[in-house]
């Protein structure tokens, strides 16, 4: 069943497709609150305040944009909230479960997990709004239009917004002695993403 679909069925007070819309985007969610907070249990809570909300508001949504991007817009609102009350940023290890890029060798594993923890490290220092766009893009894959409406603002602030924020990051790592294959792994990963 297609979005459309479970969403109108939602609209209509069937509780099973709004589950399965739950369902299908947990995961994604949870991974955005959790890059953008940088807290797992933080996390786990904003996941659930913005499927409530989303419940709640679920009748108000006309379907002229897509429910995932709504949905993501709701979710970064919500940790945008968190963030403005309680000026807290966690550990970016705690986000671990959820990785950027990978390969199968064990001995690839650990590099890519020193890497990742390094990475993350880098990501966790950005503005909240660049942890969104580079969470957005890489890891949702979502295109600067779907960015722009998730965060609200143009396409073309989108892609600043980006390219700002992997400077940033790029900075960061290369700011770090003996780390250049933290470096190299962020432009392998840059590299991956698809221009749309």
């Amino acid at each position: 069943m297609t979005d459309s679909q479970l969403v109108a069925r939602a609209q209509d007070g069937n509780l099973p497709a709004f589950e399965e819309l739950v369902k299908k985007y947990q995961r994604e969610i949870y991974s955005l609150a959790c890059r953008i907070v940088m807290d797992t249990e933080e996390a786990k809570d904003l996941t659930q305040q913005a499927f409530v909300q989303a419940f709640v508001h679920i009748r108000s949504f006309r379907q002229q944009a897509q429910f995932r991007t709504w949905l993501f817009r709701i979710a970064l609102n919500q940790c945008y909230n968190y963030l403005k009350s309680k000026k807290k940023f966690g550990d970016p290890l705690d986000c671990d479960e959820v990785i950027l890029a990978g390969d199968d060798s064990p001995e690839a594993d650990l590099v890519a997990k020193e890497d990742h923890r390094r990475l993350y490290a880098a990501l966790a220092k950005l503005p909240s709004k660049q942890r969104a766009v580079i969470t957005l893009k890489v890891e949702q894959c979502l295109s600067y239009e779907e960015i722009s409406q998730v965060l609200g603002g143009t396409t073309g602030a989108a892609r600043v917004n980006y390219c700002q924020a992997i400077k940033t990051l790029r900075k960061y790592l290369k700011s770090e002695d003996e780390h250049e294959l933290a470096v190299q792994n962020s432009e392998a990963v840059v590299a991956r993403v698809p221009r749309r």
